[in-house]
């Protein structure tokens, strides 16, 4: 494996910071796209 990727510690940990980061931007968009529903439901509710 000449030139290649090494599997040593600093790999691993920096594809682990990648995947934290991804699964932390995908629960903020599930909370943003939930409160924007709810924000919406309480305005239909309102208006009747």
């Amino acid at each position: 494996m000449t030139g290649g990727l090494t599997w040593d510690f600093v790999t691993w940990m920096s594809l682990a910071m990648v995947l934290i980061a991804i699964l932390i931007i995908v629960f903020l968009i599930y909370k943003v796209i939930t409160l924007m529903n709810r924000d919406a439901e309480a305005h239909k509710n309102s208006e009747l």
